[in-house]
């Protein structure tokens, strides 16, 4: 699927294609990862921006949901490094007692992955989100891209959930940032 939308603020381009038994992702000329074949992309939009979407196959529960995003520092604000980490520590909401399982780890190549899981209400329903953030320095600029795996409550935590979540977190914290 090519579309000519991205995520965050600089849009980009979406693209898939399977290669072995691994579907090769790439989206707002910013991340690339692997999904294992048969997830089902989508383009959302959400307060108008472009969302990368996955469904898992076979009518499994649960959506991937992945937006990003370039920020510069501003001045006085410190280096690129520093924003990146705040933006991971804010994106494990250390105040929300929603969220939990929070990490924030530097990568061997440098980059930042934060993680944490997060029990909500979303329209009446309640669900689970699994969050992934990766970021690093590219061009004196962190570039990020923030991953979300919903599933309703009910699903959390039942065999097939946990083979998805264990296919997903090492494809998502192994992402490259472009």
């Amino acid at each position: 699927m090519d579309s000519s939308q991205g995520g965050g603020q600089g849009g980009g381009q979406e693209g898939s294609r399977e290669s072995g038994q691994d579907m090769a992702i790439e989206w707002a000329e910013l991340v690339r990862f692997r999904l294992p074949p048969g997830w089902l992309p989508e383009v959302e939009e959400h307060e108008g921006h472009a969302v990368a979407a996955f469904r898992p196959p076979r009518g499994e529960a649960g959506a991937l949901r992945l937006v990003t995003d370039r920020v510069a520092p501003k001045p006085g604000q410190g280096g690129v490094e520093e924003v990146l980490r705040e933006m991971a520590l804010r994106f494990v909401r250390p105040d929300d007692p929603r969220a939990g399982d929070r990490t924030v780890e530097d990568r061997e190549d440098g980059a930042l992955i934060a993680q944490a899981v997060m029990r909500t209400v979303e329209d009446g329903r309640a669900e689970a989100h699994y969050l992934w953030f990766v970021g690093a320095e590219r061009e004196g600029r962190a570039a990020v891209a923030m991953f979300s795996y919903a599933l309703p409550a009910e699903a959390d935590g039942d065999e097939e959930a946990a083979a998805t979540l264990s296919r997903l977190d090492p494809a998502i914290r192994s992402a490259e940032i472009l």
